[in-house]
């Protein structure tokens, strides 16, 4: 993957908000911590605003995280759809932390249905559009699940062998004429005619929170301008190589949110290289 296509040098004279506006819409009553990744993954991978739409309590826990983070508390005990689009994002990562209800599901489908810009769909927001490839037509979407929601999605098993598991992400991304990025000890990212694999990673990033800094990278790299594809192959290789940095000194401690501090690394990293 050539990462530093996705962070060209900056010239002229750059303002913020030129590279990029995510909204992070997720959380619930219960978790806060997944809308709180998709943000601060968001800000390291180089998204300029990040809007947190989540449930009141969820929203006041992710403000208390970090003072770059901007929250929406909501009323209702899903992200609601008009607080979501007026923050005029720039991508939208859906499903983080969401609860798993009727009413929460008709507004994650509802949040689809009205974007007029790229999407990451993950987590519960994979689950509300399970057998509905039709919502996603048109879209600029990246679907973000991992094998088990891989089969709740499509409705079909994920296959045990690597050669079988590319060919079923390739048909379910042409499907649902999305990008599809299946996290895995090898990810399998797909957009129905290509097919890319991911080795980036350790073995202990086992805890929970990877796959939200795979959505929150992926939303800042769909805010500046990345395409899907290339949004997924990034966000996949930023993540993984900075995770395997975070378990280089922490072994079995390692956090998902270690991985953050790495994420800079990577990118200057990348660019010294490409120089």
């Amino acid at each position: 993957m050539d990462l530093a296509s996705l962070y060209p040098p900056r010239t002229g004279e750059p303002r913020k908000g030129d590279f990029g506006r995510v909204v992070v819409a997720g959380g619930s009553l219960v978790y806060s911590g997944a809308p709180a990744l998709n943000a601060l993954a968001a800000l390291r991978s180089g998204a300029d605003l990040v809007f947190v739409v989540a449930p009141r309590r969820a929203a006041d826990l992710v403000a208390g995280y970090a003072p770059d983070l901007i929250t929406h508390p909501c009323d209702a005990p899903f992200p609601e759809p008009d607080a979501v689009f007026g923050h005029r994002p720039g991508a939208i990562v859906l499903g983080g932390g969401v609860e798993r209800t009727a009413a929460a599901h008709s507004a994650l489908r509802e949040i689809v249905r009205r974007a007029d810009c790229p999407l990451v769909v993950d987590a519960e927001a994979l689950h509300a559009l399970a057998g509905k490839p039709d919502l996603l037509r048109g879209k600029r979407a990246l679907l973000t699940p991992h094998g088990g929601e891989f089969e709740v999605l499509t409705g079909e098993r994920y296959p045990a062998a690597q050669a079988s598991r590319e060919a079923a992400v390739r048909a379910q991304a042409a499907r649902f004429g999305a990008t599809l990025l299946v996290k895995g000890l090898v990810d399998v990212i797909s957009d129905g005619e290509r097919v890319a694999l991911d080795h980036q990673g350790s073995p202990y990033l086992t805890k929970g929170g990877w796959g939200d800094l795979v959505a929150g990278a992926a939303g800042a790299l769909l805010a500046r301008g990345a395409s899907p594809w290339d949004a997924a192959r990034g966000a996949a290789f930023l993540v993984g190589a900075a995770g395997a940095r975070a378990a280089a000194r922490l072994g079995e401690s390692t956090l998902a949110s270690d991985a953050l501090a790495e994420i800079a690394t990577v990118i200057a990293e990348a660019r010294q290289g490409a120089g």
